[in-house]
């Protein structure tokens, strides 16, 4: 199979070219005129790399009712991400146990249509385990999610001193005592939830990382401290979530009653303060919470964002608030990097064929019978943006054509890892 375009992203510029596709990897990139009758033609459409969500609660097996890995992949696909890594279910079971995650693994190779990885869950009491099962990536919360995913610092640690120390660590950065104290004084989520809680988090496990000489990783960090914080070690990797760019507090009350998140939404200034801080963040990652409208009523936290983290994101490109070339670093090439996931996140010889047919061109705007997520809703509905996406190929198959999905359950592939080695420290 050949794709040419007229403007692919290849290294760090666009360019005409002509994919060569054997096998669903890109065998060679020759000049746009290679055997000119052949293949697949895009014109003036750009040819991006798939991007790589990192961050996404597919709810399967805990409440599928929320979303599947059948449903949450194909909003992914929609939205341009071609692999996500699933985050450990809280309970029913929680991804906590060798048998748990190897049903969940079980569950989305056969419903998934992107290509998947899942992290595992930490917890007071599996550390040994992690150790001697030694996932990908494990995820550790700080902060009480009434559920076994929740540690303190002392269990922090010895997660930090026997994971394998080139795994990435992942945290969710909220301290628990500064929040309780938080609660003696406010009511608003917002405000309990405040930033110094969240920093006051990052600057222990940064300095808990360093201590133990290891990978750490920090979930959706909201603020510029947050970010200086975290980067006093070699070895963090960070990201941001779309919502803590393309929202602010101010949507907390636009949204009546639904715009609760952990950690919350930030005021104006500090939302402008991180969008100046992306340099130093490694990947975007859309924290995918498809919660339904009776969970948010009900106080639910978190918003759905796989589909509308690239559209969001190459909006702000074609408005000039962010280069092209740190759109593709931020969603593409540096989750890769990141998390060790060969094969993916560049057009670049070798790799996996995960491809974006982007119209700089168009013009649309987010509404409700666009999305493929179960809970049916979104925080952007309405929202008017520049530049869509118009097909999506994942491992050379057209997987989307327009808004629909054209490869079927199981399609997805579990991710493959390459050992991380010890030049990050």
């Amino acid at each position: 199979m050949i794709i040419r375009s007229k403007r692919a992203f290849i290294g760090k510029k666009l360019m005409p070219a002509a994919l060569v596709i054997v096998s669903g990897r890109i065998s060679a990139i020759c000049p746009y005129t290679y055997e000119k009758r052949q293949g697949l033609d895009l014109g003036d459409l750009i040819l991006l790399p798939g991007a790589i969500d990192t961050h996404v609660h597919f709810r399967d097996p805990e409440a599928p009712y929320k979303e599947d890995f059948a449903t949450g992949s194909c909003a992914a696909l929609a939205g341009g991400v071609t692999t996500v890594m699933d985050m450990p279910n809280y309970r029913n079971p929680p991804t906590t146990t060798v048998g748990a995650y190897i049903e969940k693994e079980r569950i989305a190779a056969s419903a998934s249509r992107c290509d998947f990885g899942l992290h595992f869950g930490g917890t007071a009491e599996n550390s040994d385990l992690a150790k001697r099962f030694s996932p990908p990536s494990l995820k550790v919360f700080i902060s009480d999610t009434h559920s076994p995913l929740t540690v303190n610092y002392s269990g922090l640690e010895r997660h930090m001193l026997s994971f394998p120390k080139e795994s990435p660590l992942l945290v969710h950065c909220e301290d628990q005592e500064a929040a309780e104290r938080n609660m003696r004084k406010y009511s608003k989520h917002e405000q309990v939830r405040s930033p110094p809680v969240a920093l006051e988090a990052v600057k222990k496990v940064a300095a808990m990382g360093k201590k133990c000489a290891r990978r750490v990783h920090f979930c959706h960090l909201t603020t510029a401290s947050e970010v200086s914080a975290a980067r006093i070690w070699g070895g963090a990797t960070c990201e941001a979530a779309p919502h803590h760019l393309f929202m602010d507090a101010a949507d907390i009350e636009r949204l009546k009653g639904w715009g609760n998140v952990n950690p919350p939404l930030r005021p104006k200034a500090e939302v402008a303060k991180l969008w100046k801080s992306l340099k130093r963040i490694d990947c975007l990652a859309s924290d995918h919470a498809p919660h339904t409208p009776r969970d948010k009523e009900n106080g639910a936290c978190g918003f759905p964002g796989v589909q509308t983290m690239v559209p969001l994101v190459l909006d702000a490109v074609m408005g000039k608030r962010l280069a092209l070339s740190e759109a593709v670093r931020l969603l593409c090439t540096g989750p890769a990097k990141a998390f060790g996931i060969p094969g993916k996140g560049a057009i670049a010889t070798g790799n996996d064929a995960d491809l974006i047919a982007f119209d700089p061109k168009g013009k649309w705007a987010i509404t409700e019978k666009d999305l493929h997520s179960k809970c049916g809703w979104s925080p952007y509905i309405g929202r008017q943006l520049s530049g869509r996406i118009e097909g999506v190929f994942l491992r050379g198959h057209e997987a989307v054509i327009g808004n629909d999905i054209q490869v079927g359950a199981g399609f997805g592939k579990k991710l493959q890892f390459k050992a991380q080695k010890r030049g990050w420290a």
